[in-house]
């Protein structure tokens, strides 16, 4: 009988242990997540920028990318016109919506595979399953703070000893935010509470859209090429991967990041923008874009969104698979 029940301890102690590494893995996760999301957005921060003020910027004609880009530069200047713009909250942004994302997609996966009833590791079906899942608790949880950073990215612009933009897309006009702080307070102070998440459906979307891809896209890659013989589970293989979900989660999630920028910004942009664009919700502001620029509207800003996602989705993964070698979990198997 002692015996018997000697093993039963054992076999409770030994859950009991692996509940607890289960628990210290996912802390570690996070932490790693977490901090990959804010180093990654203080150095892309202003292809954001640029992307946000492409996408709402009034069409001059024969004016390209490239051009406008220049011109910012020029006038605006680097810090002020592109770094600057909406830099806190998108770092504490991109620190939650990846912490969350990345942070707790090794365990959904595991989860949904379990359910699924799978022996070995679950495949793309449920690689898309776990990073729609995670990506849409991340990017809820950001979206007060994706909002505020848009419209700080849109309107940005050089600001004239009178207060005013001289350019942008709010030229003429203050400021309509002095902080990120103050931006929330008069967010809530206009339309409550929950205005924050004004929005959300499509952050929430464009969010667990790009996660699905991204996630599925990496993790399959490299399941695949490891698998297959071709790399080893290495850095190498990490920005192949990387580069595949970068070209993917772009084009999937771009239809909703345009809708998401000319919604939101149109209630600080405020005029003839707010009227056509704002006031219906962001399906409305869908069939208003699908209306003026057809289907290719949608894909507005591909080129900039790309240039920061290609070498953000590199950076991005290849400095969570070494935190998470620094935190003792080592590659995301």
């Amino acid at each position: 009988m002692m015996r018997y029940l000697s093993i039963g301890n054992a076999q409770i102690q030994a859950m009991s242990d692996q509940v607890q590494k289960s628990r210290r893995e996912l802390r570690a996760n996070v932490l790693a997540s977490f901090s990959t999301g804010v180093t990654i957005i203080s150095m892309t921060n202003p292809v954001d920028t640029l992307k946000c003020r492409w996408q709402v910027a009034d069409r001059v004609a024969g004016q390209t990318f490239l051009g406008f880009c220049r011109t910012i530069i020029a006038v605006d200047g680097l810090w002020a016109g592109l770094w600057r713009p909406g830099l806190g909250p998108n770092q504490l942004a991109m620190g939650c919506a990846i912490g969350f994302r990345n942070g707790f997609y090794p365990a959904v996966r595991d989860t949904v595979g379990a359910v699924a009833g799978s022996d070995g590791k679950i495949g793309p079906t449920g690689m898309f399953v776990a990073g729609l899942l995670s990506g849409m608790a991340g990017y809820f949880c950001a979206s007060p703070l994706l909002q505020i950073k848009t419209q700080m990215q849109a309107e940005a612009g050089k600001v004239g000893a009178d207060g005013l933009y001289e350019t942008g897309a709010r030229k003429g006009h203050p400021k309509s935010y002095s902080s990120a702080l103050a931006g929330f307070r008069k967010v809530v102070a206009d339309g409550g509470v929950q205005s924050l998440w004004r929005g959300s459906s499509v952050i929430v979307g464009r969010g667990a859209s790009m996660s699905a891809t991204q996630l599925m896209t990496y993790d399959g890659v490299k399941t695949t090429f490891k698998s297959q013989g071709w790399l080893e589970d290495g850095q190498v293989l990490h920005v192949t991967a990387s580069l595949s979900a970068a070209l993917v989660c772009t084009t999937a999630s771009m239809p909703f990041d345009v809708v998401l920028t000319v919604y939101q910004s149109a209630q600080t942009l405020g005029g003839e923008r707010m009227a056509k664009y704002g006031t219906k919700g962001p399906l409305g502001c869908a069939r208003a874009l699908l209306r003026e620029g057809g289907p290719s509207a949608f894909m507005r800003g591909w080129t900039p969104a790309f240039m920061r996602m290609a070498p953000t989705c590199v950076m991005s993964f290849w400095l969570y698979e070494q935190l998470r070698k620094v935190v003792g979990i080592g590659f995301m198997d």
